[in-house]
């Protein structure tokens, strides 16, 4: 009797979880069109110049491969593979293996571009501190050395779990009477994504790794992974803090020191990156709340916290989502140089 309410709260959250799915599909095409221009932008030789722009680059090479991502599991499961066609088998090996390598895809430059906001807002602060002097922080060099070695370090942590994974043959598939085009007496092979190993110990392995606890590995097969976000979300708020102060405070100074173009420049581009700070809290937060909900909350089976996590994964890619959108919109408004490379790549002399 007890259990009955929050069974029809859960089939409730069932019910709109489909909505999210298609936001998050409509903001990924968007964030998608976006950012194809706004990549060819950072890459004009005008826009190459500092460690900021560069590491902005790496930022929406990984936002484009997630949002490619995105667009392409949603475009499957809604008109191909998963559109629940009795005409169409839904397990094909290559579809599963399209979507593990997804998945990975996914795991891997989420992760780096959220690492990138960090290091992207940490090393603006420390070229606002060490104003007066050249640092090789500042090269541009810097941001696609440490591209290379975020993706590649995050690379080696996914590939730690993906390596477990293998997809064999489970059973056979046959079209439904109403399909035609088949032969007689036609069938495919069917297959399953299932992990090798004693799933207990591996995922114990993989949480003390990741730094955080899951629920199971179930999740973590399903689900995006965002257990790094604890940390994220922790570095972020500070970060844009420590910026905004640092601001205020060289504001004065730059204003004596500079020509006035230099001064509203830089101090353009120190507010640009306040900015996309924000907006890194504001996506991160939530998945650093739902982590910190698993680690330290006791999640019973069939319950309606841990179906709020696991849903609320999707409204968390969804504000990734949303986040790389803004990037484009971001350095077009509050970037004069980013406005005069746009011109300049129109053709636009004025």
């Amino acid at each position: 009797m007890n259990n009955e309410p929050n069974e029809k709260l859960i089939e409730f959250i069932n019910g709109i979880a489909e909505n999210v799915f298609l936001v998050q599909f409509v903001i990924s095409i968007i964030g998608l069109i976006m950012n194809i221009p706004h990549l060819l932008i950072l890459l004009h030789s005008s826009m190459r110049t500092s460690s900021t722009n560069s590491i902005m680059i790496g930022i929406a090479i990984c936002d484009l491969i997630v949002l490619s991502e995105n667009v392409y599991e949603r475009v499957q499961g809604y008109w191909f593979y998963g559109s629940r066609n009795p005409c169409i088998n839904d397990f094909k090996f290559w579809y599963l293996y399209s979507l593990l390598i997804g998945d990975f895809l996914l795991t891997v430059f989420e992760r780096a571009s959220f690492w990138l906001g960090v290091f992207l807002a940490f090393a603006r602060l420390i070229i606002m501190k060490a104003a007066g002097t050249t640092l090789k922080i500042s090269k541009p060099i810097f941001g696609y050395l440490l591209t290379l070695v975020l993706v590649g370090l995050s690379s080696v942590h996914s590939a730690y779990l993906y390596h477990g994974f293998s997809i064999t043959q489970q059973g056979t598939w046959k079209p439904d009477r109403t399909c035609t085009g088949y032969p007689a007496n036609y069938s495919e092979p069917t297959f399953v994504r299932r992990f090798a190993g004693d799933e207990t110990v591996f995922s114990t392995r993989y949480k003390i790794i990741d730094g955080v606890s899951r629920v199971n590995l179930h999740f973590l097969n399903i689900y995006n992974f965002y257990n790094f976000q604890i940390l994220v979300s922790v570095f972020y708020p500070i970060l844009a803090i420590l910026l905004f102060f640092e601001i205020r405070k060289s504001a004065k100074f730059a204003a004596k020191t500079l020509s006035k173009t230099s001064f509203e420049e830089r101090h353009r581009t120190c507010r640009m990156i306040l900015v996309m700070t924000i907006f890194y809290v504001i996506s991160s937060a939530p998945a650093g709340i739902s982590d910190y909900v698993q680690l330290f909350g006791n999640l019973s089976t069939k319950s309606i916290l841990l179906t709020l996590v696991g849903y609320g994964s999707i409204f968390i890619s969804a504000l990734f989502c949303l986040n790389a959108s803004s990037h484009c919109i971001i350095n077009f408004t509050m970037s004069s140089k980013y406005r005069q490379t746009v011109k300049m790549c129109l053709g636009m002399k004025k």
